[in-house]
C-alpha cells in the first residue's frame, strides 16, 4: 500500500479582505481550528415505472442550490477582534479566501467567495483565554483557484 500525503492543519487558513483596491487578504490571528464545508440542497422527484406501476418507484434528486459554510475557532486575539466585529456588523458581504498551501501537489491554492460572517461567538472561563467561535456563509459562487493562476 502507498503511503498517503498528507497536510498539516497550520496549512488551512482562512483569509478576509480589507475591502481595498487592490484588495489585501490576511488571516485574522488566534484560530486554531479552521474548516470549509460544502454542501448542496437538491429537490426529491418521484419516477413511477411506466411498465409495472406496482413496483417501487425510484427517487431522482435534482440541485437546487450549492453552498459554502465556513468555521473557526481558537484563541480571541485582541489584534483579530476589530476584523471580526467589523465583518459581523458589516451588512455587505466580506470577500474570503480559504487557502490550503500545498495541495494537489501544485503549491496549492484556494477557494474564493463572499460571505456573511452569521456567527460571532465569545466564551470565556474563569483559569483559561477568551474563545472566539466564527461560522462564514458563502454568498454567491465559491470557486477554486489554483496557486499558479
Amino acid at each position: 500500500m502507498a503511503r498517503p500525503t498528507t497536510y498539516s492543519a497550520k496549512k488551512l487558513l482562512i483569509l478576509l479582505g480589507d475591502g481595498g483596491t487592490p484588495e489585501v487578504f490576511a488571516a485574522p490571528c488566534g484560530l486554531t481550528t479552521r474548516g470549509i464545508e460544502f454542501s448542496k440542497e437538491t429537490n426529491d422527484v418521484t419516477v413511477p415505472d411506466c411498465d409495472d406501476p406496482d413496483l417501487p418507484a425510484w427517487s431522482e434528486r435534482s440541485v437546487r442550490t450549492l453552498s459554502a459554510s465556513v468555521s473557526g475557532s481558537g484563541i480571541l486575539a485582541a489584534e483579530a477582534f476589530a476584523t471580526w466585529r467589523a465583518a459581523f456588523l458589516n451588512t455587505d458581504p466580506t470577500n474570503a479566501r480559504i487557502k490550503i498551501d500545498d495541495i494537489l501537489a501544485n503549491g496549492g491554492g484556494y477557494f474564493s467567495g463572499r460571505f456573511h460572517l452569521s456567527g460571532f461567538s465569545i466564551t470565556g472561563e474563569i483559569g483559561d483565554k477568551i474563545q472566539v467561535e466564527i461560522t462564514m456563509e458563502s454568498d454567491g459562487e465559491v470557486t477554486w483557484v489554483d496557486a499558479a493562476s
